[in-house]
């Protein structure tokens, strides 16, 4: 496997870091990985190494204040329009690969944030996609989001876009964790595997809290996405792939991937597959311990080749 540390011209001239793994031969295809929320792109090589052993480039790059981007190394913060600047971020990365790898089947996976941020992409970026994998996503009442968005408006008002706080911090990772108390750590819901989670922990580059503003924009993008004609604007012949597992409380286990799903069908998407992995929390690529990252892993392999 060959390995490539870049940086390329993001929106606004912004440069941002980027890392693409390679087979030793031609690939077969490429997977774009965008990564979730507080963590950076390099959590990603393990997964790497295994795709390149099928023939499969994956690349992808630290999200906007995330990983080796600069800002505040403790809260993740995309910035005023920081959403939007980060849907296109994603497409000047996909045209990067595309030079890089012509005529190469390309797909794409949006982990958590990364789900989200691809679930939006989808709807306005029309490029040749080959398929889709929708990982660690959900499903709100667009009533509930709307709520929660006015709070974190307040908290925005008091506090600042890119700053974070106890409210912030409890309206989103602490309510996740509450599901798995008696807590070891801050961060339980992610996955069952003590030894990853104190990785986790310890991983300089992952940013432990979030900003509102990011926050805000994570639940707008939520609203916006839950609405079943928002697939309407996609490529409805697009393969696509929602992997989650039934102990994530992101897709409430299991419930909020099928009402993705279902609103997908709804609006006309041809090719919908879901996998709930049994007993698996949110993060499936570190579910090593229970052996569900082998399973993930093994899954999306087979998907892959199935749809190219």
């Amino acid at each position: 496997m060959n390995v490539e540390a870049i940086r390329f011209i993001g929106t606004n001239g912004v440069m941002l870091p980027g890392v693409i793994w390679s087979p030793d031969g031609p690939p077969c295809m490429i997977l774009q990985i965008t990564h979730g929320m507080t963590e950076h792109i390099g959590r990603y090589a393990e997964l790497a190494e295994e795709m390149a052993a099928y023939g499969i480039a994956v690349a992808g790059f630290d999200l906007r204040g995330h990983g080796l981007n600069g800002g505040d190394q403790v809260c993740a913060s995309f910035g005023k329009n920081g959403w939007s600047y980060s849907l296109h971020d994603m497409h000047l990365f996909y045209l990067e690969l595309e030079s890089r790898f012509p005529d190469t089947p390309h797909f794409m996976l949006g982990f958590s944030l990364g789900s989200f941020l691809l679930r939006d992409f989808l709807g306005f970026y029309k490029d040749k996609v080959d398929g889709a994998i929708i990982m660690g996503t959900g499903d709100q009442p667009g009533v509930l989001l709307y709520v929660l968005m006015q709070m974190i408006k307040k908290e925005i008002k008091l506090h600042g876009f890119d700053s974070s706080t106890p409210r912030v911090r409890k309206m989103s990772f602490e309510n996740y964790n509450q599901k798995f108390a008696p807590n070891k750590t801050p961060f339980d819901w992610l996955c069952a595997d003590e030894e990853q989670l104190a990785l986790y922990g310890a991983d300089s580059h992952c940013r432990k809290e979030i900003s509102a503003g990011l926050f805000y924009q994570l639940l707008d993008a939520m609203k916006r996405t839950g609405n079943p004609h928002t697939y309407k604007k996609w490529n409805r012949d697009m393969p696509v792939f929602l992997l989650s597992g039934t102990d994530d409380p992101v897709g409430d286990f299991g419930k909020g991937v099928q009402r993705v799903k279902g609103n997908m069908k709804r609006a006309g998407i041809t090719d919908v597959q879901m996998y709930l992995l049994p007993d698996a929390r949110h993060d499936l690529i570190h579910e090593v311990s229970n052996g569900c990252s082998v399973e993930a892993i093994e899954i999306m392999v087979e998907w892959l080749f199935e749809k190219l």
